[in-house]
């Protein structure tokens, strides 16, 4: 199947994916552009080529008013991919032409990176990271190894570290047998991209050397994180003003850490508390009763599987929290008022945000309220 792309007058190669009966799909930038938006092709029967037309109107990158254009087969070799499929480990790409191993099989010359969009009303999305929601950007994956299969034509990506995503990227140099024996690359020798959404993982793939199998927690797809924002959103329950409330206010530091370790307050004080952010990822604050950091910590590290956890600012279904902010995304603040906790002692504050917490807390020191 041909995928024509009206705004980049270009074509593609979509290629499908089955994993227990959920499709997915990609896509391979094919060679070439059109002169215009194309957006009508049809295959001749008679010579078999593919012949396209296109014009100007909307939302168009191309030159031309109009074109009308045809996709010769010159008999040439090519070495595109042909087919995939996703594992829990990584992803098989199946190839045109038989892999040349000692080129397809050296993991730097491959390259993953992942993101997602956020589904919602607004029409088309920013390109947010997959590790941090919210945060604009794209996730580089690390690629542990890469095999040929035994039909010499597929490439296993060994992927640690692949998730549910609405896109994944890779950049794949290889060479075919025949382009090596003949000193022609016909474009592989630049690479070819492909884009992959990735709905659902299949069984690790197991039949490559060294393979070591590698417990795993598969995270919800992300459109189940965007639904739950946009249906189950929990409103922060501390917004409302407290007369005669002290400014308290707190940075977060680089390296997940708060610029401040330790602050002080009196018992009962009334606080208007400000969490800023000029950090690269969103944190939020967290304060919880005396000797519960590793308790609140280690709920909060679970709620990378729950689908409605950002809906809820990553607090955790917990007695021992007492108050805290809402996920302040980066270059932003946000403000609560409560009062502090009546009882003088020690109490330990910290970013829930999956993975945080072990390093980034401190403490909220109670001071009796002396007469």
């Amino acid at each position: 199947m041909i995928h024509l792309s009206f705004g980049a007058g270009a074509h593609y190669l979509l290629l499908r994916d089955l994993v227990d009966g959920q499709s997915q799909g990609a896509i391979v930038p094919l060679p070439g552009e059109f002169k215009s938006g194309v957006h009508r092709g049809r295959f001749n029967p008679r010579d078999g080529q593919l012949y396209v037309s296109g014009m100007s109107g909307w939302g168009t990158y191309t030159t031309e008013q109009g074109c009308f254009q045809r996709v010769r087969y010159t008999g040439d070799s090519v070495q595109l991919p042909i087919g995939f499929h996703v594992h829990q480990n990584g992803v098989a790409v199946r190839f045109s032409e038989p892999l040349k191993r000692e080129t397809a099989e050296t993991a730097s010359n491959h390259f993953a990176q992942c993101w997602n969009y956020q589904y919602s009303g607004a029409y088309g999305s920013p390109e947010y990271a997959t590790r941090h929601p919210g945060l604009r950007g794209h996730d580089v994956l690390a690629i542990g190894s890469a095999h040929v299969l035994n039909d010499q034509q597929t490439l296993f990506l060994e992927i640690p570290d692949l998730q549910p995503v609405n896109q994944l990227h890779l950049r794949l140099n290889v060479a075919s047998v025949a382009e090596s024996s003949s000193g022609e690359n016909n474009g592989s020798a630049s690479g070819v991209d492909m884009f992959v959404t990735v709905h659902r993982l299949d069984e690790p793939l197991a039949e490559f050397p060294g393979y070591v199998h590698e417990p795993k927690t598969i995270l919800p797809h992300p459109i189940l994180s965007d639904l739950a924002l946009a249906t189950k959103r929990v409103p922060n329950p501390w917004q409302r003003r407290v007369p005669d409330a002290r400014p308290l206010r707190l940075e977060t530091g680089k390296n997940l850490t708060f610029a401040t370790r330790t602050l002080r307050v009196k018992a009962g004080e009334a606080l208007q508390f400000t969490l800023a952010n000029p950090d690269v990822v969103p944190h939020n604050w967290v304060l919880v009763k005396p000797g519960s950091l590793r308790s609140v910590g280690e709920a909060s590290n679970q709620l990378v599987a729950d689908p409605e956890a950002f809906a809820r600012h990553y607090i955790p279904h917990s007695d021992e929290v007492l108050f805290h902010t809402d996920i302040v995304p980066p270059g932003s603040e946000f403000t609560i008022y409560f009062r502090a906790p009546k009882e003088p002692g020690v109490y330990p504050y910290l970013c829930t945000f999956p993975g945080h917490w072990m390093v980034m807390n401190g403490e909220l020191i109670v001071e009796a309220d002396m007469p």
